[in-house]
């Protein structure tokens, strides 16, 4: 099948394509290039970023099981437990836009 996917490939690159472009995205509505129009639009991108958070968090536990078992660095450990807080902060940050959106799905 064109466009599958045979065996694993590094996330790394999805990962930086998403960044890329959520800061394009951050960069245009600074500089008035882009704005939401009506609340509801701003209530479904928050709804969006949820599900970014959702997915980060999700890669960063993933990331975290990772770690150690790609090395024998001692530090590796320290770097998971590291990345496990980051997912938790994730997690955190996902309950809030969840609080947010539905705030923000009353506003007219």
């Amino acid at each position: 099948m064109e466009g599958e996917i045979v065996g694993t490939y590094d996330p790394m690159f999805a990962v930086r394509g998403a960044a890329e472009a959520v800061a394009v995205a951050a960069k245009d509505v600074a500089g008035g290039r882009a704005a939401w129009d009506r609340p509801a639009d701003a209530a479904n991108s928050l709804e969006r970023m949820d599900h970014l958070v959702s997915a980060l968090a999700d890669l960063l536990r993933q990331q975290a099981d990772a770690l150690p078992k790609l090395t024998a660095d001692p530090q590796a450990v320290q770097a998971a437990g590291l990345v496990t807080e980051a997912a938790a902060t994730a997690v955190k940050l996902g309950e809030q836009l969840r609080k947010a959106g539905g705030v923000a799905r009353d506003v007219r």
